[in-house]
């Protein structure tokens, strides 16, 4: 790299334009949650919005609906929701059909929260969540002010994760089981690979967390979003 990575303890960058929207996303124990406020912790002004949250208000929206007209989906997650698809039977197609209509599900109210969150004065904005596939950002990078990436991890980094978070939890490691979370990350590389070069990034988080987020916050860089402060 030409320019020394940025360090990530102080905001050492500023959004180039208002309104800027960063999406992250990854397979669940990638380590996300905790990139994100490492990103965030180096641009002046910017915000994170875990996915997470904007679920549990699609399950509270969905509740107060009339039962025939409820999305059960919401109620799920990116490995389970293969449960309600067919006959719910675990298949590779059904695990990728099954994360698919959950996510549009969760990420449907995006068009609601961010102009919301807008109003508010909340105008850059990092959202982080398994949910922002490609294929439902994609619409959203057509703002010259937004920008994806994509983390991506290794089996032992996964597995270190899952430990960690789960320990031995039977029914947790099965649901979050290696294999669904590598076909899950398999899907949204594939989906990438038709995005704009300049405005995503595939970063690998596989060994120290703080380079990973100096590389996002690099790109952000490279790509104009971000300018150093002074």
């Amino acid at each position: 790299m030409k320019e020394r990575l940025p360090k990530i303890y102080k905001p050492e960058y500023e959004f180039t334009s208002q309104k800027a929207l960063i999406f992250l996303t990854g397979v669940p124990l990638s380590g996300k949650s905790t990139i994100a406020p490492l990103v965030v912790a180096s641009i002046r002004g910017c915000a994170v919005q875990p996915m997470d949250i904007i679920r549990l208000m699609a399950q509270e929206i969905e509740n107060i609906k009339p039962e025939n007209q409820r999305n059960p989906f919401v109620h799920y997650g990116s490995c389970d929701s293969y449960k309600i698809v067919g006959n719910g039977e675990y298949t590779p197609q059904n695990l990728i059909e099954g994360f698919m209509v959950y996510s549009k599900a969760v990420c449907s109210l995006l068009d609601m929260i961010i102009p919301k969150l807008e109003a508010q004065g909340v105008e850059d904005l990092l959202f982080e969540g398994v949910q922002l596939t490609p294929a439902i950002v994609s619409p959203y990078l057509e703002k010259e002010s937004a920008r994806l990436v994509i983390l991506r991890t290794n089996e032992s980094r996964l597995v270190s994760n899952r430990k960690e978070i789960f320990g031995e939890n039977k029914e947790m490691n099965e649901r979050y089981s290696i294999e669904r979370l590598l076909l899950l990350q398999d899907e949204i590389l594939r989906q990438g690979r038709v995005i704009d070069p300049n405005k995503m990034l595939i970063v690998d988080n596989n060994e120290d967390y703080t380079q990973t987020a100096s590389r996002i916050v690099y790109f952000l860089a490279e790509t104009n979003l971000v300018r150093k402060i002074g």
